[in-house]
């Protein structure tokens, strides 16, 4: 069992970025409805980690095509509605525009320095609010989505991996929300901090269990299904899934988050420490994870008996 290589770390970077910013805008939007801005931090950090997320992204994106300046003259190149990447590239498109106006109108600073009228800046931030969490959640979707489109690559070929992907991108975006609110002074920042925890610890059994679902269906399914996906179970990539998308990724993150929002740790400081180690270790868990998914997306094969013997002797092994 072999990796593909024609892509790399630099389309799941674009795949993990702009899963990121999607989920940043999302939640941090829930939670600026819900507090009507109650939090300033939250209220300009968060867009500006989302636009900028997408801009890295899409950076990484356009390097990645064979002609980045005609690929940039959108409305020449994407006319084919009928194409998901038409769609997507439209969509994120709109998405960073919504979300550079509303990092912008929610600046005070930059509101303020253009004279621009608060009531005026406040409708065209909760309208861009809005519209953006939207956005945002379809850009979290589209990256699985561009994935589910290769038809030909097994492991991709299947409504599971939007599923995985927006999951893993709403909890990068849960993490990137808890860590404008750590150390948050205004009133019911504490409050908040334990309920987007605890969605974050939903968001982490969430993700486990749609990759296990991925997994156990591609291993019990066609012989091309189960080498991509013995690949990740025992093969190739084997290491890095283990350690790195399962133990740091959700074991770990999920063990520190229930020590926390269950108030086991009482030091103060240790508390913190967790709370950091908890956003570093999903964003590292969260790349790690779009990674293996695209290096373990091989394409159908045909194998021998004795190698398809082979395969199910894997699976009866897992399980």
């Amino acid at each position: 069992m072999t990796i593909q290589t024609m892509w790399g770390w630099e389309p799941a970077i674009y795949l993990f970025l702009g899963g990121l910013a999607g989920g940043t805008f999302f939640i941090s939007a829930l939670v600026r409805l819900a507090t009507k801005d109650r939090f300033q931090r939250l209220s300009v950090v968060a867009p500006w980690v989302s636009f900028a997320a997408l801009a890295v992204g899409l950076f990484c994106l356009v390097i990645e095509v064979e002609k980045p300046l005609q690929a940039m003259m959108m409305w020449r190149s994407f006319v084919n509605f009928s194409s998901w990447m038409t769609i997507g590239a439209w969509l994120l498109f709109a998405s960073i525009a919504v979300f550079f106006l509303s990092a912008f109108f929610s600046t005070p600073r930059l509101v303020k320095a253009l004279k621009v009228k608060e009531g005026v800046a406040a409708k065209v931030s909760q309208v861009t609010m809005v519209l953006g969490a939207v956005l945002g959640l379809g850009v979290a979707a589209y990256t699985g989505v561009l994935l589910m489109a290769a038809g030909s690559v097994p492991l991709w070929n299947t409504p599971l991996i939007p599923v995985l992907f927006t999951v893993s991108a709403l909890d990068a975006g849960a993490v990137v929300v808890l860590a404008c609110l750590l150390g948050e002074k205004a009133e019911g920042a504490d409050a908040m901090y334990r309920k987007v925890s605890l969605a974050s610890v939903a968001l982490i059994v969430g993700e486990a269990l749609v990759l296990t679902a991925l997994l156990m269906s591609h291993l019990s399914g066609s012989v091309s299904q189960a080498i991509a996906a013995s690949t990740l179970v025992s093969g190739d990539l084997s290491l890095q899934f283990w350690l790195i998308v399962v133990i740091v990724g959700l074991a770990i993150p999920l063990v520190l988050d229930l020590l926390t929002t269950t108030k086991a740790v009482k030091n103060k400081d240790a508390r913190r420490v967790a709370h950091i180690a908890v956003i570093v270790l999903v964003l590292v868990g969260g790349l790690a994870l779009r990674y293996v998914i695209l290096a373990a997306g091989i394409h159908a094969v045909s194998v021998s008996p004795d190698v398809a013997q082979a395969i199910q002797d894997v699976y009866a092994l897992v399980l």
